[in-house]
């Protein structure tokens, strides 16, 4: 399988690979690297999205701890040829599944305002990154049983879902209300395979149930549970069409205690059962 997980100390193995998009996750510390000829500096806890065609070079005088995944984009989808990836085919199939895993890689391929190489996060956002790799690098090493390989690639689709919405919060006067729905955001995926209720997220962020609707009908257009919901319906598409993995795991995965109450909401939301829609889903 093209995926592999390396955790680095002090150093970034390998990171003159040219066959393999690479994922730097920054735990700790600071790197001071040099992409391309441009000099980044990264701090904890942060992330570098790599091509295979990145030149990396980095200074060995700083202390930091990172894991650093190793990958070719077919582990997402198999049209995503390095070949079909740089053509900028994919840039036209916005409104089709095949357009959802793009955005999961596009910044690795490209770097544009629309698609950065680096992104910042907040440590409970780290938390969640740390423990999905663990249980990665866990299927990876063990091969526990025929799930494996899909479960695999569920957990890496679920970090590069997770890394394109979350980023930190910079605010110091004053919070916009784009501002508290990410920090709101991070807290829903940090938590997604959990019961999250409104009366649990006015405590977390101390607002009242009205203004916290108010603010998600403003910046979103839906209900806060509506969002969480959509959320989920959204990650579900993703490991359905991209993986095998049983509904049953999925369903508890996303928070659901019962598998026929996510076929249920599943449905509502698309229109077809899980099952109906792994089976449409096409390849490409």
């Amino acid at each position: 399988m093209d995926l592999a997980v390396i955790n680095a100390r002090n150093d970034l193995p390998h990171i003159g690979n040219d066959e393999r998009c690479k994922l730097i996750v920054l735990s700790k510390g600071i790197v001071s690297l040099t992409v391309n000829g441009k000099r980044k500096d990264l701090k904890a806890p942060s992330a570098l999205y790599l091509s295979d065609r990145d030149k990396v070079t980095f200074s060995k005088d700083r202390k930091f701890q990172a894991f650093m995944i190793f990958f070719k984009p077919s582990v997402v989808n198999d049209a995503f040829t390095y070949e079909r990836l740089y053509s900028g085919e994919f840039e036209d199939t916005e409104g089709t599944t095949l357009f959802q895993d793009y955005l999961l890689i596009r910044n690795f391929v490209f770097d544009d305002p629309f698609s950065p190489k680096a992104a910042s996060f907040t440590p409970e956002t780290l938390a969640d990154m740390l423990d999905i790799t663990d249980k990665l690098d866990r299927e990876l090493k063990l091969s526990m049983d025929g799930y494996w390989s899909c479960r695999s690639r569920s957990y890496f689709i679920e970090l590069l879902y997770k890394l394109k919405y979350c980023y930190a919060n910079n605010s110091t006067t004053g919070e916009s209300n784009a501002s508290f729905i990410s920090r709101v955001h991070e807290f829903i995926f940090s938590h997604i395979s959990e019961k999250i209720t409104l009366e649990r997220l006015t405590s977390e962020f101390n607002v009242n149930r009205n203004a916290l609707n108010r603010i998600f009908r403003a910046e979103t257009g839906l209900t806060c549970i509506d969002y969480i919901n959509y959320q989920r319906m959204s990650l579900a598409r993703l490991w359905l069409s991209d993986t095998g993995i049983p509904v049953s795991e999925i369903a508890r995965r996303l928070g659901f205690e019962d598998p026929n109450y996510f076929s249920k909401a599943f449905r509502k939301a698309t229109g077809r059962s899980p099952t109906q829609y792994r089976t449409d889903s096409p390849d490409e």
